[in-house]
């Protein structure tokens, strides 16, 4: 990525009047964050920006939003979208992630409507989804790239987008405990608060606002905790009957494979939840040499080398079994 790419992503930005912002499934910190940025720099512009997302918005990230954000699939159809429900596009910007399987059905609505499609990302995982691509592995969050394109299109940060993008790089990075953190973060950050990002209050409204269904949904995923290698892997997992029992929401899961890591001796943490529709979605994280992206590349997954996910087929079992073998082949090899 360089400053042609920049060049490229504003002049498409410039032809364009209406745009549509959206991101993966299972909304995160810093798929919220750039959305928020993106439209607010959009709307001053003068341009028609709507954000559309694929799956609900978790309600501690609700403090980023003045509105509520449609969501595809709840609150309109594919064919919908498709008939202009939401409005006429000429422009569809993707944050972060590059992939057709994190965006279901609306990748259905991108090869049948043909939009230009700008793709701001920081995964390795990638299918070449825009016309414009600002795309940089190295970067700690999709935030910390959004931003240099602030930068270089010398677009106004105003309070409001300061803290969506504080928010996108602290979520991304652990609040800044996991090993993508390096001196670049801290300095987009002293920038961010700087230009108006308030960390406390960030941190309060998402990591001390937990429902206590949510709290009850953390305590039933413990107790199905299991150590293999010696302590070296954490595997645990969620049911639908565990959501109905405590009352939690799908959205309400993020974050809560951390909680493990807690033990000194986890090195790789899987965390497998059983959906709606049956399958097995399977979060995995690293903290230590397993690269858990590649792991998650054997069904079509991704993410990076310390963060990636997959969906798998059920059973739960079966889908433990699978994703412990490779586990097990990786720290064979250390």
């Amino acid at each position: 990525m360089n400053n042609k790419d920049f060049q490229k992503a504003v002049e498409l930005i410039n032809r364009s009047t209406s745009v549509l912002i959206t991101t993966h499934t299972k909304v995160d910190g810093d798929a919220a964050g750039c959305c928020v940025a993106l439209s607010e720099a959009l709307s001053a512009l003068g341009k028609t920006a709507q954000v559309l997302f694929l799956s609900p918005l978790p309600q501690w990230y609700g403090f980023l939003f003045a509105d509520p954000v449609p969501v595809l699939g709840k609150d309109l159809s594919k064919e919908q979208l498709l008939q202009g429900t939401l409005g006429g596009f000429d422009l569809v910007i993707i944050v972060d992630t590059n992939s057709h399987s994190q965006l279901p059905a609306f990748d259905e609505y991108l090869r049948q409507a043909h939009p230009p499609v700008l793709v701001i990302d920081h995964h390795k995982t990638a299918d070449g989804l825009g016309d414009v691509e600002l795309v940089d592995s190295t970067a700690a969050a999709a935030s910390a790239v959004v931003l240099d394109l602030f930068k270089f299109a010398h677009w106004l940060v105003t309070p409001k987008i300061a803290q969506a993008l504080f928010t996108g790089v602290a979520t991304d990075t652990g609040w800044f405990h996991f090993n993508n953190t390096d001196s670049a973060v801290f300095r987009a950050c002293e920038e961010l608060a700087d230009l108006g990002a308030n960390p406390s209050q960030i941190y309060h409204n998402i990591y001390q606002s937990f429902s206590p269904q949510r709290f009850r949904l953390m305590t039933a995923m413990q107790n199905t905790l299991e150590l293999h290698f010696d302590g070296r892997f954490a595997t645990q997992h969620l049911s639908r009957q565990d959501f109905k029992t405590t009352g939690a929401k799908d959205e309400d899961t993020e974050n809560l494979i951390d909680e493990c890591q807690r033990i000194a001796s986890v090195e790789v943490a899987a965390l497998f939840v059983e959906l709606p529709d049956g399958r097995i979605r399977c979060s995995l994280r690293s903290r230590g040499p397993v690269d858990v992206c590649k792991i998650a590349a054997k069904f079509d997954g991704g993410g990076h080398t310390s963060a990636a996910g997959a969906y798998l087929s059920p059973p739960v079992e079966d889908a433990k079994k699978s994703i412990l073998d490779l586990v097990k082949s990786q720290l064979k090899d250390i």
